[in-house]
């Protein structure tokens, strides 16, 4: 098979600007299908404290945090509220989880939170 040359300027042009026209719409195709899967991951189970509280979920906070009053009254009874006292504790809870005595959700100031999922 033997291809034709192009020999029009404007020919070139159609055929440079249709290449990258195909490029991009290849590439937002790639990046829809990346999101698309990578969102469905990134979804919390839990999105509200009423569900934790309903299913008898542990819960952490930063011990000495004013974070206790308020979990309390929210309606946490002591069993199922946990101190840590470091992010890498608070880490090592989360990948226990509940049944092993450790944390599902963790409640903490807004600095510290940004700290803890800049690290982990």
């Amino acid at each position: 098979m033997t291809g034709e040359k192009v020999v029009s300027n404007l020919a070139r042009f159609v055929v440079v600007v249709w290449v990258f026209v195909v490029l991009i719409l290849v590439q937002s195709y790639t990046a829809s299908l990346t999101s698309l899967l990578t969102v469905e991951q990134l979804r919390p189970a839990i999105t509200d404290v009423n569900q934790l509280l309903k299913n008898k979920m542990n819960v952490g906070y930063l011990k000495g945090s004013f974070v206790y009053g308020i979990l309390k009254n929210l309606g946490f009874p002591d069993s199922q509220l946990i101190t840590y006292q470091s992010p890498e504790e608070c880490n090592e809870l989360f990948i226990k989880g509940s049944v092993n005595g450790g944390i599902d959700a963790a409640f903490d100031e807004v600095p510290y939170v940004k700290h803890f999922l800049g690290t982990y």
